[in-house]
């Protein structure tokens, strides 16, 4: 590769993997896929514990060390056994990409690669792919493949990026004059580029200072048990959310990811959920800042909806705790989107809500994948408004019973439900708890 160095992204439909050469040498590979993460794989064949891993895990996603630093400096595993290990995964990953009959693929020769992650792939790119295409040669004439099921266009290029900017425009209704229209072309191609970049990683939200200050206290009791944590989850979607991450960082089936706080907290188990804990609430780690508009009108929103829902469940068919955590964690897409254009200080109007509107779902999708969670939990994140599956359509329902609290466009309510002001009276209770403008009783 004549000694080049960069990072290679790969993209064909929800599949995405990543290549860093240094000085013309394969330094490290990943994929989108669950089973394609370092932590997966080393769960799967038993090289570490599982309680173990999560633990890891939470000290690697609330910081900036590498997974493997934490590994060896844990002593974990010696170097030359995870060498082997991720060896071994990083040629599996390359030789699938080989099959790929089609693709997309970005180049970025400043991407900062280490030239050792604490193990060296001692991958010739040269060597790998003559024995690459020996396999895939011997394959097909072997078998003939199916077509790759689930597939999607690609994210963030180009031409899908021209088609969400007549969305906007569409959504906006209203004739531009040529300025303007390319003014806000330039605007939405900076806010794709910012969220493209913000979406990209795995760390865990900054929590509120109030959650922050009952998890130090909960867990300064001798007798601290991790089911203590639900009901402070239960007012903080970040937290909530966190924890799911975490929960789920080693499904490779998402039919087996957990939805709610509660399950999380179990599967996790005492020591994982005490060092998640302990770094979420430490002074060095953010916090959601105090009087962000954008994070208050996220967190009035969540609370609203998941007191809402859980009072709807029953007329759905749907669990109530599982109901409360799908109303409560809907607002994720909208605590991204509202960080960036915040971020850019991009003017309230239409063409600001229409930007958002048209990415939910898309930014739903994505971090719904990423994080490995469940079917039910990523159909309300990606709902347009139309989808009739019981999770959405009570959300959709949920977000409609008090308005004043509602993000993004809402369905036609016929009438309040005859419990509205039940469920007004109890998520008021909840925001003056926490200091937050009350609902309007319907």
């Amino acid at each position: 590769m004549n000694r080049r160095s960069g990072r290679l992204t790969l993209m064909r439909g929800k599949n995405r993997r990543v290549i860093d050469w240094k000085d013309g040498e394969i330094a490290y590979v990943s994929g989108s896929h669950p089973r394609d993460r370092l932590a997966a794989f080393l769960n799967a064949i038993g090289a570490i514990p599982t309680a173990t891993l999560h633990a890891l895990l939470a000290r690697n996603f609330t910081s900036d060390t590498n997974l493997t630093r934490l590994i060896l400096d844990g002593r974990h595993e010696t170097l030359s056994g995870l060498s082997r290990r991720a060896e071994e995964l990083a040629r599996r990953i390359l030789f699938e990409i080989f099959e790929w009959r089609d693709g997309v693929f970005r180049y970025d020769p400043d991407s900062p690669v280490e030239k050792i992650l604490k193990i060296r792939l001692k991958l010739r790119p040269q060597v790998l792919s003559f024995q690459a295409a020996k396999r895939v040669d011997d394959a097909r004439r072997r078998r003939r493949r199916k077509a790759p099921r689930g597939f999607r266009g690609v994210l963030f290029e180009e031409d899908e990026f021209d088609e969400r900017f007549w969305k906007v425009a569409e959504r906006v209704g209203t004739l531009v004059e040529p300025d303007e229209g390319r003014r806000r072309l330039t605007q939405l191609r900076e806010f794709a580029d910012r969220l493209r970049r913000r979406l990209g990683g795995v760390a865990l939200r900054p929590i509120h200072e109030d959650s922050a200050a009952l998890l130090r206290e909960v867990t300064n009791d001798e007798s601290f048990e991790p089911s203590a944590i639900a009901p402070i989850a239960a007012l903080d979607a970040f937290l909530a959310i966190d924890l799911l991450v975490l929960a789920n960082s080693l499904v490779v089936d998402r039919r087996r990811s957990v939805a709610t706080a509660g399950d999380a907290l179990e599967r996790l188990g005492r020591n994982p959920v005490a060092v998640l804990v302990e770094r979420l609430a430490s002074s060095d780690f953010p916090r959601a800042p105090a009087g962000d508009r954008a994070a208050l009108t996220v967190r009035r929103a969540s609370i609203a909806a998941a007191v809402a829902a859980r009072a709807l469940a029953p007329d759905f068919g749907v669990d109530p705790e599982r109901a409360y955590a799908l109303g409560l964690l809907h607002t994720v897409p909208y605590a991204d989107l509202l960080a960036v254009v915040e971020e850019m200080k991009v003017d309230p109007g239409p063409f600001r809500a229409a930007m958002i509107d048209v990415h939910r779902p898309l930014v739903g999708r994505l971090r719904a994948e990423g994080w490995s969670l469940p079917s039910d939990l990523e159909a309300v994140l990606t709902d347009d408004g139309t989808d009739a599956r019981a999770a959405p359509a009570l959300v959709r329902a949920a977000r409609a019973v008090l308005p004043d609290c509602a993000l993004g466009s809402l369905p036609p309510l016929a009438a309040p439900p005859r419990a509205a002001r039940a469920i007004a009276a109890e998520a008021n209770r909840l925001f003056e708890f926490l200091g937050l403008p009350p609902a309007q009783v319907p």
